[in-house]
């Protein structure tokens, strides 16, 4: 029985910091796709519309996302990188590998006394037809299968199709034209969309999401953003922010890189042999 509640405990920590690194990837996510994609307030902000093709239409991708902190996690001084790998295929597949030293803090932070003394070396975030699974890596893995019913729609809001779909509002992204450029081998229109008209386009947004991200802001800063030249797809997003993030209970200054490394590449997403039994919280 002692070992049964010990199991359950686990998973429940497990639970909350995968919860709680999806909020945390949603920075990257309402702040910079939701924000794009709703730049124009009442008034339009600075800057012409920016001719992204939307990704909405793709059947599968692959991205990176890094996230940067400087401040306070709960009160304590942070500072490192939160790194995330996504895949999406035409399966209706996804997984979300999340590595880096702000892991382990925020699952002392976050996820009580018991994960603070089992960090996880990485986190991986399954979104199958059948369900999500969430496995912790450490000395062995541990896969849990949340229930979706009890569980906030986090899942969903910033999978690898919704992070980076909402980029592709064409119609309502607005910046400025920097010239044509080279990014990691590939020719790419460089755009800039300003700092402060952003900051005003979220505080005022009707998105709660959004909305709620822009009020707990400081100060924004320019926002670069990439597309490929031939395509029009986006394929990077940098932006530095300061100001609170409720759900990681972080204050200070936040980086955020997002890279699309792959469009219809339709890579394979497979289960590992953990989650032939997962925890069932």
């Amino acid at each position: 029985m002692k070992t049964t509640k010990k199991a359950f405990s686990i998973a429940a920590g497990i639970t909350l910091l995968a919860l709680v690194l999806f909020l945390a990837l949603a920075a990257a996510g309402p702040a910079f796709s939701a924000s794009l994609g709703k730049l124009l307030a009442s008034t339009p902000p600075p800057g012409d519309p920016i001719p992204i093709k939307p990704i909405s239409g793709l059947s599968s991708l692959n991205a990176t996302v890094k996230l940067s902190v400087n401040g306070l996690i709960n009160g304590q001084k942070a500072q490192g990188d939160l790194n995330a790998v996504l895949t999406s295929n035409d399966k209706k597949q996804s997984k979300v590998t999340v590595t880096g030293p702000l892991l382990g803090q925020i699952a002392a932070q976050v996820g009580g006394s018991l994960l603070g003394l089992f960090t996880p070396s990485s986190v991986d975030l399954y979104k199958m037809p059948e369900g999500a699974y969430i496995v912790a890596n450490s000395l062995f893995p541990i896969c849990v299968k949340p229930d979706l019913s009890k569980t906030p729609s986090t899942l969903d809001d910033v999978s690898p199709q919704s992070l980076l779909g909402m980029l592709t509002s064409s119609d309502v992204a607005r910046g400025k034209f920097v010239g044509n450029e080279t990014l990691n081998g590939k020719s790419v229109k460089h755009y800039v969309i300003n700092g402060d008209a952003f900051l005003a386009a979220a505080q005022n947004s009707s998105d709660p999401k959004l909305k709620a991200f822009g009020d707990a802001l400081w100060s924004a800063g320019d926002t670069d953003l990439y597309l490929d030249a031939a395509s029009g797809y986006p394929v990077a997003l940098q932006g530095n922010y300061s100001g609170q993030y409720d759900p990681l209970k972080f204050e200070g200054d936040f980086s955020v890189d997002i890279q699309l490394t792959g469009i219809n590449t339709n890579t394979a997403v497979t289960l590992p042999s953990a989650c032939n039994k997962p925890i069932t919280p």
